[in-house]
């Protein structure tokens, strides 16, 4: 009798685990596909989770406005806060680094930016160009 009360209890808590996991595929499937539908490639917290750091928090540890970024000023205040951090000064290691990663990451954030620039920039050329022929466009070439 106690036998079959155990694989009764068995055979339920694999139904049940069975059906969760079954259930936690197809949401994870779910995901999976609306992510691909939206054509995300890589997102912001992607980027966030590969630099450990976000542009907010960047920007906050070297005291730039995120909306008026430059490499120039950026530069300018990570080369102030990586020497004032050293350890010849009695600076922190752990601040040091955290500076070099903001620098990183808002380094990563101008490149994007200066490549989807230039391929806006691109499009808007040939945008200029499709209305001409072949000959109008070696003439003016």
């Amino acid at each position: 009798m106690a036998h079959r009360i155990l694989m009764r209890v068995v055979l339920t808590g694999a139904k049940v685990f069975g059906k969760a996991f079954t259930e936690a595929y197809r949401q994870a499937a779910a995901a999976t596909t609306a992510q691909q539908a939206a054509g995300t490639t890589k997102s912001s917290s992607t980027r966030a989770r590969d630099a450990e750091i976000t542009l907010d928090e960047s920007c906050k540890i070297l005291d730039i406005d995120k909306h008026d970024m430059s490499l120039s000023n950026a530069q300018k205040k990570f080369d102030y806060l990586f020497d004032v951090n050293s350890k010849e000064k009695g600076g922190s290691f752990y601040v040091q680094s955290k500076v070099f990663r903001a620098m990183e990451r808002i380094k990563q954030e101008l490149e994007e930016t200066n490549k989807s620039d230039k391929i806006k920039g691109d499009s808007k050329d040939e945008n200029t160009n499709e209305g001409k022929s072949v000959n109008d466009t070696k003439k003016s070439g």
